[in-house]
């Protein structure tokens, strides 16, 4: 569990927490991929970092974060290599991006190039667990017509479009149009593919068990004052307590095992994972 917290950390038990922890103060230049709205960037503002940069796939999202941040955000159209000449950062994040990315072991080689030797790699996932099927962010992939019934009712039809059919990022909402599925890691999971894609794994932690089943009572109840304080108290227990629910990684670049010694190897995962994916799927339907 996420117990090593710092008085200075921000974030309490969550990966910001984690990830600005394990962000080396003092570097050349630190990238979060996948930034969304520059919210951890604006936290990394004071670790004396040289250069701050975020990318991401969403053209909202990068418009929010240089608008907020006003620090270097770059929009990706989700094609490599990234705009960076090699070994261009000190320290890379990769923060609940993973588990949206169709090709996976291409980007965390593209993350690979533009670190520089002994850099920091800091991955969090989606972890796999008993409440793993109560992940909301599935919805619309296992539920289609409720979850298209229920956007259009809170924001309207022309907005669904848009973000779920026509979206100009190839993005289904937040998910890869290829991969279309919110993917939970297991550790052993995590560990294979970053060690199989020139990465070392470091350090592993985690946070929650029932955040889930939590954040279900939440959107239920979560106008009622009292019942949200309560919900609250229950998240920040359930964070400290457990590390299953979230999956937290340190990782160093190393050396990748060459293509020709990955058969029959743990590194030859790539159909394996699609199967093991598709009948996760299945099993949660």
């Amino acid at each position: 569990m996420y117990t090593r917290s710092e008085p200075k950390a921000p974030g309490g038990y969550d990966r910001y927490a984690f990830a600005w922890r394990h962000v080396p103060a003092g570097g050349a230049a630190h990238l979060d991929f996948g930034c969304g709205d520059g919210r951890f960037l604006r936290m990394l503002v004071g670790k004396g970092i040289e250069r701050l940069v975020g990318v991401d796939v969403s053209r909202e999202a990068v418009e929010r974060a240089a608008a907020s941040t006003g620090l270097e955000i770059i929009h990706v159209d989700g094609a490599l290599p990234l705009p960076f000449p090699d070994g261009t950062f000190s320290s890379i994040t990769l923060m609940d991006v993973l588990e949206h990315v169709d090709d996976q072991e291409l980007l965390l080689h593209e993350l690979r190039r533009v670190m520089q030797d002994g850099g920091t790699l800091i991955v969090t996932v989606p972890g796999r667990h008993v409440f793993s099927f109560l992940d909301m962010g599935n919805l619309k992939f296992r539920f289609p017509r409720l979850h298209r019934w229920h956007y259009c009712r809170r924001h309207s039809p022309a907005q669904y479009e848009r973000r779920y059919v026509t979206n100009p990022d190839g993005l289904v909402g937040d998910v890869s149009a290829q991969k279309r599925w919110h993917e939970h890691f297991s550790r052993d999971r995590l560990q294979i593919l970053l060690n199989c894609n020139g990465w070392a794994v470091a350090e592993f932690d985690g946070a929650g068990l029932f955040v889930r089943v939590l954040k279900i009572a939440e959107l239920l109840l979560g106008r009622v004052g009292l019942l949200r304080a309560g919900i609250d108290r229950l998240m920040a227990w359930d964070a400290r307590a457990f590390a299953a629910a979230h999956v937290f990684c340190v990782a160093r670049k190393c050396a990748p095992l060459p293509l020709k010694d990955r058969k029959d190897s743990p590194c030859d995962y790539g159909q394996a994972g699609h199967d093991l994916q598709a009948a996760g799927s299945q099993q949660l339907l």
